[in-house]
């Protein structure tokens, strides 16, 4: 079953988070945010509201101060400045669509495209996978350069179309590209359709990013303004968007899709790739630009640079939640509740923690959760200096899974190029019993949204690395029930080891409970850090926020570890094991 369910995760990245992938989430009445894409959305009930979890009071490491952030402003030129670099120069179609978008936005709502052919309607999950592209067809097949490009069929939950063109390199008018049946196969299809020009459901890019002989699948454009991306040596995992809007809301979420794609056709040396997009929804309009660099031996991660313009309607309603550089992924069971469903595997999960570096330079680490009931949370972020969900984990052992390797699939670590302001950082995770279901959501969240629109940059870095600062790093939690409240586990693991054991202490702070006591260990096993400490919850608490990290003296020896845990409610009266731990 798993294996179907990557494939139908990676084939159907947007509509079926709103249909398969949310449902679940929607039959049990949970809030599923991000994914209820044909639902529109459900508010939380009543009985369980969305938890604000606002970081940084308590518990915080020293940092060198900064300098008061600035408002992302389009009307400014944005600051390039970044420890990997500058921006690079834009090509010259994006200024187009940047005018096209600030046209658009004029306009009501766009009008529905026209119905798909009864056929593509029609089809059932067998009948679209039947549908491939044939890869002779690949635009750029056989001609000198690393880059091809193939496309997706409409049909099945994909009936939005995205009209493809290409762009020659020195400049000049989009050539667009007509869709042609003759371009695919179908299996399953008995009467293809006409060669209307239907347009696509989206395409995915090929270059040599895993050996120099064979165009790998790196990145794929598909359903909204999702995409994924791979670094050298993985298999698909989490997603990325171009935008969020009501994201985590006690309303329907509004998806933004893409319009458009422009595909700036390579030089023959080129190691990177552009594609420029015109995203269009009910309440905002926006052009962006994506510079793409697969991994190599030289730089196993793929960089992809972002640049979004984007542009409130004039006359639509107002916009609650903006999220900028958003992730989506599937978080299942860690070594917090192993075993948790019955499962022969002790962890399932795309991603396992989200880490972030303040303008202060403090390293902050939330390790990911599959909650009792759907949670919003909220970390203070202003001016950040980069934030991303991380796949820390990179054990066989710790998946035991042959067919979907988890162990392999990619961190996303977000660059943000130039000053974006005051804002912060959002986490929605959805309770879930699925697999299949992409039930987290992170995006950064600008505190007010200006009305002349949203300029940002920022570069991607897709792959194995672990970002974290020059201290130690949480790599794992556990956490049991005891005759008090809960017991957590935490262990650090720290290229420099602590001179004196004996003086390391874990500096923790609870908002909702009380400390009763902590200590820690040396894991020789591991050669790490082991922090444990109980907490007992406060009456009637249910969301109790925990922050620790270990000092040796007055030096910090790792990195924030954050932690949402809410305790069963009603409490359970405890078991007898419980009680005699």
């Amino acid at each position: 079953m798993r294996k179907v369910g990557v494939l139908f995760s990676q084939m159907l990245d947007s509509q079926v988070f709103g249909i398969a992938k949310g449902w679940h989430a929607l039959v049990t009445g949970v809030l599923a945010g991000a994914f209820l894409l044909a639902c529109g959305g459900l508010a939380p009930p009543p009985e369980s509201p969305m938890h604000q979890s606002v970081a940084g009071a308590a518990a915080t490491q020293p940092a060198p101060a900064t300098s008061a952030p600035t408002p992302i402003n389009p009307a400014a030129a944005p600051s390039t400045s970044s420890e990997s670099g500058p921006a690079h120069e834009l090509p010259p179609h994006f200024q187009k669509l940047v005018e096209r978008a600030l046209a658009l936005r004029a306009n009501a709502a766009p009008a529905p495209p026209p119905a798909l052919p009864p056929v593509l309607q029609s089809l059932n999950y067998q009948g679209y996978r039947g549908i491939l592209f044939r890869p002779e067809r690949s635009l750029w097949r056989g001609e000198p350069g690393r880059f091809e490009a193939q496309f997706f069929h409409l049909g099945f939950y994909y009936r939005e179309p995205v009209t493809v063109a290409v762009v020659p390199h020195a400049g000049g008018e989009p050539q667009h590209l007509p869709f042609s049946s003759e371009m695919f196969t179908y299996d399953h299809v008995k009467s293809p359709p006409a060669n209307a020009d239907l347009g696509f459901a989206g395409l995915r890019l090929h270059a040599p990013i895993n050996n120099d002989q064979y165009r790998d699948e790196v990145v794929v454009f598909q359903g909204a303004s999702y995409f994924r991306v791979v670094g050298r040596g993985q298999s698909y995992g989490l997603s990325a968007r171009a935008l969020a809007v009501d994201t985590g809301e006690p309303k329907p979420e509004e998806f933004p899709r893409f319009t458009e794609l422009y595909l700036v056709r390579p030089a023959a040396d080129d190691t990177y790739i552009w594609v420029l997009a015109l995203l269009e929804s009910a309440r905002v309009t926006g052009a962006y630009a994506f510079r793409i660099e697969p991994g190599s031996v030289a730089h196993k991660d793929t960089l992809i640079e972002v640049t979004a313009r984007v542009f409130p309607r004039s006359n639509a309603g107002k916009i609650g939640v903006l999220g900028l550089a958003p992730l989506t992924s599937m978080f299942l069971f860690g070594e917090d509740q192993p075993a948790r469903f019955d499962d022969f595997r002790p962890e399932v999960h795309d991603s396992d923690g989200l880490a972030s570096l303040s303008s202060t330079g403090e390293w902050l680490y939330r390790p990911l959760r599959n909650p009792g009931r759907t949670t919003t949370s909220s970390f203070r972020l202003d001016s950040p200096r980069g934030f991303g969900l991380l796949q820390r984990d990179r054990e066989f052992a710790s998946y035991q899974d042959l067919e979907a390797h988890y162990q392999d699939r990619p961190s996303v670590w977000i660059e943000p190029l130039g000053d974006w302001g005051k804002g912060s950082l959002r986490l929605l995770e959805i309770a879930t019993e699925l697999e299949t279901d992409d039930n987290i959501a992170m995006l950064w969240v600008p505190d007010a949204v200006p009305v002349d629109g949203v300029s940002a940059t920022y570069r991607m870095h897709v792959g194995f690395a672990d970002q974290h600062g020059p201290r130690g790093r949480a790599i794992a939690t556990r956490r049991t029930t005891t005759k008090n409240g809960e017991r957590f586990l935490v262990d650090f693991a720290n290229d420099k080891p602590a001179a004196d054991l004996a003086k390391v202490k874990a500096v923790v702070s609870v908002t909702g409970g009380k400390l009763n006591e902590q200590h820690v260990e040396l894991n020789q096993h591991t050669n790490t850090l082991r922090a444990s400490f109980e907490i007992t919850p406060d009456t009637n608490a249910r969301d109790i926020e925990l922050r620790a990290f270990l000092r040796e003296g007055e030096d910090v020896l790792t990195e924030t570890w954050s932690y949402l845990w809410q305790p069963p409610w009603p409490a359970p009266a405890l078991s007898a094991a419980a009680r005699n731990r």
